[in-house]
């Protein structure tokens, strides 16, 4: 008779925990009988931890995750269980459940959102430590990249734009901004100036990259000095990049050197974190 009084709270737990599955048991009335409810609409990762190994346990759940999110097997906006629900499934602790989220966070694969859970996150661009655009490595990742200028215009080069670009004071430069997407979503600002007689027409750079639109003009591209560093993001930036104002931004200063060893062109770039990464291999000697 108890059983038959708390089945109906039982299979509301049941429902609200795990989502829809199917129930068998008795119904409320104490008779035979399938229930259906939702099944779970979360991910749960095929995690199988070695206990004796000397890898931490965060790491171990954290690792086949990653694999799978990097080889596109789980897309972006995937929901993932929460620390609670896999510490009890993987029997760890919370804290250790909640490191290994922690974790693909860290590494910018994981979002959590209020209302919605921990989700995978939108896909970054991963641009290699090598002599490649990142509208050429979008494409070579099989994405859709697009290219809005906004603005292109020409003026005298004054003191500090001709000493990045080594040339005379007062020689006619081109100044172009523009807005890099990946898929119709925001990945980038770019600021370059480069001397007038050689800049690449805007049609042109609404089509293809930078420096596929100077070879058009005869100028190849043969070297990049590049720096990185961190900001804070501009309201007029955060409106263009779609991110909450002083949202942190990655910024890149570059040079581009023709095969001679002269200066093509100076540029400053500014990408999202969460849609554009840079991997770079060190070497010991």
């Amino acid at each position: 008779m108890k059983f038959q009084c708390f089945w109906p709270i039982i299979q509301a737990l049941i429902v609200d925990t795990i989502g829809v599955s199917e129930v068998k048991g008795v119904d409320h009335q104490g008779n035979g009988g399938t229930k259906m409810v939702q099944a779970p609409t979360y991910f749960e990762a095929d995690v199988r931890l070695d206990r004796n190994s000397p890898v931490p346990l965060y790491h171990q759940i954290a690792q086949p995750i990653e694999e799978l999110i990097l080889s596109g097997q789980l897309t972006p906006g995937t929901r993932l269980e929460d620390e609670l629900s896999m510490a009890r499934r993987l029997n760890v602790s919370r804290p250790t459940a909640r490191r290994a989220l922690q974790q693909l966070g860290d590494h910018g694969l994981l979002v959590r959102r209020r209302g919605i859970g921990t989700q995978v996150a939108p896909t970054r661009v991963h641009r290699p430590n090598q002599l490649q655009t990142v509208f050429d490595q979008m494409k070579s990742e099989g994405r859709k990249p697009t290219t809005e200028v906004l603005s292109y215009g020409s003026s005298p080069a004054s003191n500090e734009i001709a000493a990045k670009l080594e040339l005379p004071v007062g020689t006619d430069i081109s100044t172009i901004r523009r807005l890099r997407l990946c898929e119709q979503q925001p990945v980038g600002l770019m600021f370059d100036v480069i001397r007038a007689a050689i800049a690449p027409a805007a049609v042109a750079l609404e089509r293809d990259s930078f420096e596929s639109a100077l070879a058009e003009r005869g100028v190849i591209v043969a070297q990049a000095r590049q720096t990185f560093s961190a900001r804070k993001a501009t309201t007029p930036e955060s409106q263009l990049l779609r991110i909450p104002v002083g949202s942190p931004v990655l910024a890149v200063q570059n040079v581009s050197l023709d095969d001679t060893g002269h200066v093509t062109a100076y540029g400053e770039y500014l990408f999202r974190p969460d849609r554009f990464a840079f991997k770079c291999t060190n070497f010991a000697h």
